[in-house]
């Protein structure tokens, strides 16, 4: 993984990572030519995205315990 097991990751290198790669799918989604491409890009980028902000409630809002 692009050198980073060699590192401990905190929650909030987590949240940032995931929310990178959720931009990095949408910028693949607006390259792809078909409607299926699309379409599963689309849900990959949501499913990262909700991931990241699992991530953000449970440890880095107000909130967290």
């Amino acid at each position: 993984m692009d050198g980073m097991s060699e590192r401990t990751l905190s929650d909030l290198d987590v949240y940032q990572q995931l929310t990178r790669i959720a931009a990095e799918i949408d910028a693949l989604q607006a390259a792809a030519i078909s409607l299926i491409g699309q379409t599963a890009l689309n849900t990959a980028a949501k499913t990262v995205r909700g991931m990241a902000q699992a991530v953000y409630e449970h440890s880095l809002s107000d909130g967290a315990h």
